[in-house]
């Protein structure tokens, strides 16, 4: 075996583990972006029920108040 032999098996490793590196960074990378919008995602679910629970509550205690309002009217046509 010749010395240019050796070193091109010793490129070879060193390259794949070059190549390597970057698909795990890449991976990484895109793990964490879907974890970044998974979250946003979240985020974005609970402010829209909490805004729908709000808005449900508001209603209620429009008709609430509305009930409230009536029943004065009918105690003063007596």
């Amino acid at each position: 075996m010749s010395d240019t032999d050796i070193d091109d098996d010793f490129d070879g490793e060193f390259s794949d583990d070059d190549d390597a590196k970057m698909v795990e960074e890449a991976e990484t990378s895109v793990r964490t972006r879907l974890s970044s919008l998974e979250k946003r995602r979240l985020i974005d679910n609970l402010l829209e029920e909490k805004r729908l629970a709000k808005e449900l509550k508001d209603e209620l205690d429009d008709i609430d108040n509305f009930d409230e309002d009536d029943d004065d009217w009918e105690d003063d046509d007596f």
